[in-house]
This record gives structure tokens, sequence and C-alpha cells, in this order.
């Protein structure tokens, strides 16, 4: 397999959080909320909005909108389309365990559980990253649960 680098991983993530962002400054607009002042509730719609991108992007299409934007796609060993189930785990992984933490230490114990759930999701990116890094197939955590690779190619 052709393995997408570990700098386009990086750009594609970027990117990825770009489009986001964005979303979510939409979606902060068109319900007049305030950024200054977010609830539980908010915040769990959010990580499931992130959660959804992810898994709905690259279960129907392949990738997610950065991946495709250079050119990049998550595949099985086989170098397949990976089944759902391991498209969730993977994304279960790297996007919910960080998120949901943040909301669920928050709701139980108010604003440092926040900050203890935002810790646990900035640990686990550090070590998806470090695997990413220094793995010879270039793959996090997130994709040994899951089974897959990012390869080059559409």
């Amino acid at each position: 397999m052709d393995y997408a680098s570990r700098l386009m991983r990086l750009i594609a993530a970027i990117i990825d959080l770009i489009v986001l962002i964005v979303i979510g400054a939409i979606l902060n607009i068109a319900f007049g909320g305030d950024t200054e002042e977010v609830d539980t509730t908010a915040s769990f719609i959010w990580a499931i909005i992130v959660f959804a991108y992810f898994f709905l992007l690259t279960t129907t299409l392949g990738a997610s909108l950065g991946k495709m934007a250079l050119g990049m796609r998550v595949v099985d060993e086989s170098g397949n389309k990976p089944a759902a189930s391991a498209i969730f785990k993977r994304e279960f992984v790297i996007r919910a365990l960080g998120a949901f933490a943040a909301v669920i230490l928050g709701a139980a114990i108010g604003e440092s559980g926040e900050a203890i759930g935002g810790l646990i999701g900035f640990v686990v990116f550090i070590v998806i990253a470090i695997m990413v890094l220094f793995d010879e197939r270039r793959q996090g955590l997130h994709d040994k649960i899951g089974g897959t690779f990012v390869v080059k190619g559409k």
C-alpha cells in the first residue's frame, strides 16, 4: 500500500479542523448562541456533530473532506473500503473519547471536569500523533483499533 505521508495527514487534519470551526460558527450564528456560555447539552451535540462528520464522510465517501482534498482515503488491510463497524471503532477512539469525556466529566463535576475531559482528548491526540510519526505504516491508535490505513489515491 502507498501510505499517505505524515505531512499529508497533518494538513488534512488542519483542513478538517477549519471545516469544523466554520460549521461550529455557522451553527452558533444560526442558533444565536453565546460563545462565552456553553452548556452540557450544546457540548454533547457538538461532540456528536464532530463524530458524525468523520464517521459519515469516511463511511460514505472513504475519507473526510481534508483527506479528499489531498487525494487520500481510508482503507482496510486489503486496500478496500472498510466496514462501517471498523470506521465506527476508528472514529470513536479519536473523536469521541476526548469530546465525550469533556461533556460527561463537565456535567459530573463542573468546569474542572470539562478541562479534564479536554486534557484526555489532548492526550489521545498526542498518542495518535506519536504513533503516526513512528509507525512504519503510519497508523495511529485509532487506525490500529479500526484495522484501517490512510493511503494515497482515490
